[in-house]
């Protein structure tokens, strides 16, 4: 089953994926068609992480203003 979340700023279909060797989740930019997914340690260090980091990750002028179709940076934010 696959869900659709969105606002003006993003569209992103989020669904379960267990063909892996444990549960994750897929989530998919409607926009651009990256997938990335996420398992239970990664989510749990979402719900962790600091507010500044919170904002700087969700900041667009950080990433995805620079180059749309390149899809996501394999770079590091700042704590």
């Amino acid at each position: 089953m696959e869900d659709v979340v969105a606002n003006e700023f993003a569209t992103v279909a989020v669904s379960v994926d267990d063909r892996g060797n444990s549960t994750r989740l897929r989530l998919e930019d409607l926009r651009t068609g990256t997938v990335r997914y996420l398992d239970a340690l990664e989510l749990e260090s979402i719900v962790w992480a600091p507010e500044a980091w919170m904002r700087a990750l969700l900041d667009p002028s950080q990433h995805r203003w620079r180059d749309a179709d390149r899809g996501p940076a394999q770079e590091s934010l700042d704590p």
